[in-house]
């Protein structure tokens, strides 16, 4: 898991690509040009939430509310468990939030030094209402570990990529 600086230039990263930020998504080979165009004619507002419910950024469009969890790692595991548990400790947070509010929380997990999309979406295994009962059906849910803890592998997350053609 990502303590580091680093952490924040991925959060600034998923933010810029979500709001639509022409230079950034110029840069990003991994979009398809279609996908970037709708990007930028229907944007979300990004704001970074850090520190306030615990999420890094929640993203507001006419449609769609959703907070997300910005995790980094050069391991294509991440064990919330690691980290003196405080990763494990949020994930029951959310969970708790969920229950009251059903509001489906994102993790955007972002594996360092890959080619292509280094984005992987997951969510909790939840009862979603609404809109978003449709949305947790695409995107795959954090594991549990024999021990109770949250997990994610990158490799069962779903693609950035398929997330905005949903989206977008």
């Amino acid at each position: 898991m990502d303590t580091t600086p680093n952490g924040s230039v991925y959060e600034r990263e998923l933010k810029l690509i979500l709001a639509g930020n022409p230079d950034k998504l110029g840069k990003i080979g991994w979009i398809r040009e279609d996908v970037k165009n709708r990007i930028k004619s229907r944007p979300f507002l990004v704001v970074r939430a850090a520190g306030s419910h615990g999420f890094d950024i929640i993203i507001l469009r006419h449609d769609l509310s959703i907070p997300i969890e910005i995790k980094s790692s050069k391991e294509r595991t991440l064990n919330f468990s690691s980290s003196s548990n405080r990763s494990q400790e949020q994930a029951e947070e959310y969970v708790e939030m969920i229950s009251k509010t059903k509001v489906m929380p994102l993790y955007a997990y972002r594996l360092k030094n890959v080619n292509g999309d280094p984005w992987r979406i997951f969510t909790f295994d939840s009862e979603y209402e609404g809109r978003y009962r449709t949305f947790a059906e695409i995107i795959p849910k954090l594991e549990v570990t024999r021990g109770g803890s949250f997990s994610m592998k990158w490799e069962k997350g779903l693609e950035l990529t398929s997330l905005l053609e949903y989206l977008f």
